[in-house]
């Protein structure tokens, strides 16, 4: 079993097959996992096998064609306002691998682990807004604090306006100072973000305040 972690925003579990060998279940953040995955699951056209657990699993690579088609998927879904998670899986004749490099404390890194994936599906769920939620973004806005939460949120608070601008974490996180404080002012959506990204944009807000005060 892999526990989830927000910083690699997945969880995995390795199950062995009744045929022989294993298989190393993913499932995690759509704009992470599509990229991981080299090869996509056939659906059959055949509903006799629908369900058939003997069955041969077909798969294929994805090429250009497959990439767009998980491209607009996403898309489509999280114009929806829905969150998008990516399932795949990887391949293992033996667990734990062979010729795989060990961390110190004797296990595989994730990293080696999850390279030249199956893509099974992508799945949507919804994160329906709490009670009280719509009226903390406004008590937020009115105190010039922006939230930070994913874009589809954000538009159904109300609180995301035209002419912001809207970042994923790890973007964030690779800006320089200057750049930082920037982007800062019109920053209003930090989606895909850590708790080091969340103090980060605290810390560059607090700034940009206190310079804008002192002018």
């Amino acid at each position: 079993m892999i526990p989830f972690s927000s910083e690699r925003k997945a969880m995995g579990v390795v199950v062995k097959l009744e045929k022989g060998g294993l298989w190393l279940y993913v499932k995690g953040g759509s704009e992470i996992f599509a990229k991981l995955c080299t090869r996509h699951v056939v659906v059959s056209p055949d509903p006799d096998q629908v369900g058939d657990e003997s069955a041969t699993v077909e798969t294929v690579e994805i090429d250009t064609s497959s990439q767009e088609n998980i491209s607009h998927t996403t898309i489509f879904y999280a114009n929806q306002t829905l969150r998008t998670i990516t399932i795949c899986y990887g391949d293992f004749a033996t667990w734990p691998p062979p010729c795989m490099p060990m961390n110190d404390d004797g296990e595989i890194p994730y990293e080696e682990l999850a390279r030249k994936l199956t893509l099974v599906g992508i799945a949507s769920i919804e994160d329906p807004l709490r009670e009280g939620v719509r009226e903390a973004a406004g008590d937020c806005q009115k105190a010039g604090v922006n939230v930070l939460t994913a874009r589809s949120i954000a538009s159904q608070c109300g609180i995301f306006t035209p002419g912001s601008i809207i970042m994923e974490g790890p973007v964030f996180r690779q800006l320089n100072d200057k750049e930082m404080l920037k982007i800062v002012p019109r920053l209003q959506v930090l989606a895909r973000s850590s708790p080091e990204d969340k103090k980060m944009l605290v810390d560059k807000e607090m700034r940009w305040e206190m310079k804008t005060t002192k002018q």
